[in-house]
């Protein structure tokens, strides 16, 4: 199989994991429609994704990257709809205008950055750095429940249906980055797919309580 034939089989993977991983929030959003309310739920999630996509965005742009692009478009449009019905149904609605003027400051001097860098090698090591930053702590922050995990003994506070898709997808994206030559893209989807593989080992150590006996009564019936 020629190079870019395989390029282009995992480039659409790729894109297709990626736009079901973004459609996880479409259950949330779901969820909070039901309840009437976002009860204590934090809209971070969803501006930091808007953030992200609008980085990686920029990045494929100036690469001139077509498959980063669409899906970062995609992504964009999913993550304001979602950011949407979260501002709907919170009671917190300055925290999410806040943290929207907050974005819109920090995209807005981003841009204004590609326009007055007149070299090309360090706007792209600029926007690949700093696309690779955001991913990074954004893909870091469930880590916290690590802890939680280790003291109580039991997964049950982590979702292993989207930790599982987060390794799928972050593993495809290193090797578009590898076939691709893009260090950014391979490096920042490395160290993503080792947090989902550390957070997945968690589940065979440290099993979720809550499942166990339902999980025995099914195996002996």
């Amino acid at each position: 199989m020629q190079l870019s034939t395989l390029g282009n089989i995992i480039s659409a993977l790729a894109i297709t994991t990626t736009i079901l991983q973004f459609f996880s929030g479409a259950l949330v959003c779901k969820q909070y429609v039901l309840n009437k309310t976002t009860a204590e739920s934090s809209s971070l999630p969803f501006v930091c994704g808007i953030l992200c996509c609008c980085l990686w965005y920029l990045y494929g742009s100036y690469k001139n990257d077509n498959v980063i692009m669409i899906v970062n478009i995609i992504g964009i449009t999913l993550m304001i709809s979602y950011t949407a019905v979260f501002y709907k149904y919170t009671f917190k609605k300055s925290g999410v205008l806040k943290q929207m003027l907050c974005l819109l400051i920090f995209l807005t001097f981003i841009i204004s950055y590609t326009y007055i860098e007149d070299d090309s090698q360090a706007l792209y090591v600029t926007l690949g750095f700093v696309a690779s930053l955001f991913t990074l702590v954004t893909i870091a922050a469930p880590l916290s429940k690590l802890f939680h995990v280790v003291r109580v003994n039991s997964t049950e506070c982590l979702p292993f249906p989207m930790i599982l898709m987060s390794f799928f997808v972050s593993l495809l994206w290193f090797l578009y980055g590898t076939i691709q030559d893009d260090i950014f893209l391979w490096l920042t989807n490395l160290v993503g797919a080792i947090l989902a593989i550390i957070q997945l080992s968690l589940f065979a150590i440290y099993p979720n309580k809550s499942q166990s006996p339902s999980l025995m009564k099914n195996i002996v019936e």
